[in-house]
């Protein structure tokens, strides 16, 4: 007579389970920060690209960056405030950005097109947040483009916002040509999701524009930052909003991270706590006392990839790199100064 085979009991089955269960809540994250790691080297190469491509524009332009726009008509034509605007009032740098903003030829993804050829550099894997090519302006003049659409355009009008986002010429848009006549963008501070449809250019990696600057002007090429992580506001740099790319309005109280000391985030709390940061943080203030909380919201284990001046790239770690801005061992995204030369301006930001 054969034996009767015995099958495991549930018990047996039961303690099999939570020994995987257990195993894999060992070796998940395991994997998730292996993962995470190789984003941040594909992410760190092409921030490596980036700055090298700073140095062969500089190389082939005496070793100055592009200067702003100056032409007289266009600074007269936004004084005027077209588009049904009443102020400038909550725009990027008030009237004098949007003219920056407006010129599509300004925009440094454009400007670095024929150095860095592929335009996939311009994105990091780990990015939840992006910017990008939400207004497209054709033809070479833009100027006459928005004379010629004045009243089209303003601040709410049909959705189309005009200068008030970075517009991008012919080509960076996929499909849409036009953001007058034809459906705008996604809007910057969101996802990408409407940019991806229409096949338009989306960067997360930010770009300090500091239109006209000579390298001369630099006190240390090596720790001046031309570009890193950026999340919705690329076309800017600055300390809270590169050491947390992908948290919306980072700064939109002003006085975030420019408390004294910067890093007395109890003081900045009452302020900022109200800000609207994007829902992937808390509301509670609590995000500006934790420093354990915080490094949840970085990009890159704890931290973000910097490209300098001098050509290099670098990763740091978000919480010391807000230290090395206040003592000014990392220049160029310190809050207006002495030690200042392209500095973001303190208020609100638009986006």
């Amino acid at each position: 007579m054969l034996a009767r085979r015995r099958g495991f009991t549930l018990i047996e089955l039961l303690v099999v389970i939570a020994i995987i269960g257990i195993l894999a809540a060992m070796v998940f994250p395991v994997f998730a920060r292996a993962r995470e790691s190789a984003r941040k080297a594909v992410c760190l190469s092409n921030v490596k690209n980036i700055a090298l491509a700073f140095q062969m524009y500089l190389a082939d332009n005496n070793d100055t960056l592009p200067p702003a726009e100056h032409r007289g008509e266009a600074l007269s034509y936004f004084d005027t405030l077209p588009g049904g605007r009443t102020n400038w009032n909550g725009t990027y740098m008030g009237h004098c950005g949007v003219v920056q903003m407006a010129n599509p030829y300004l925009r440094w993804p454009v400007i670095l097109d024929e150095y860095v050829k592929n335009r996939e550099v311009w994105s990091c894997p780990s990015a939840k947040m992006s910017g990008g090519a939400s207004m497209i302006a054709p033809g070479p003049d833009w100027l006459f483009y928005y004379q010629a659409n004045d009243g089209i355009w303003g601040q709410a009008a049909d959705g189309v916002i005009g200068p008030c986002y970075w517009a991008f010429p012919p080509g960076w848009g996929g499909e849409v040509t036009d953001s007058f006549t034809q459906m705008r963008l996604g809007v910057a501070g969101e996802s990408s999701t409407a940019d991806a449809a229409h096949k338009a250019f989306v960067q997360s990696i930010a770009t300090n524009d500091c239109w006209g600057l000579k390298v001369v002007e630099v006190q240390d090429p090596v720790s001046f930052v031309v570009c890193g992580d950026g999340g919705s506001q690329t076309q800017d740099m600055s300390p809270g909003l590169t050491g947390w790319p992908d948290i919306c309005n980072m700064e939109c109280a002003g006085d975030f991270p420019y408390c004294t000391p910067w890093v007395d985030w109890v003081a900045c709390a009452p302020i900022a706590a109200d800000c609207g940061l994007y829902n992937r943080a808390p509301q509670d203030g609590s995000f500006y006392r934790d420093p354990e909380l915080r490094k949840r919201y970085t990009r890159h284990l704890g931290g973000v990839n910097l490209g300098f001046l001098d050509g290099h790239a670098t990763w740091i770690n978000s919480e010391a790199m807000l230290v090395k801005v206040a003592e000014g061992e990392i220049l160029g995204l310190e809050p207006e100064g002495p030690n200042s030369l392209c500095a973001p301006v303190e208020g609100l930001y638009l986006f």
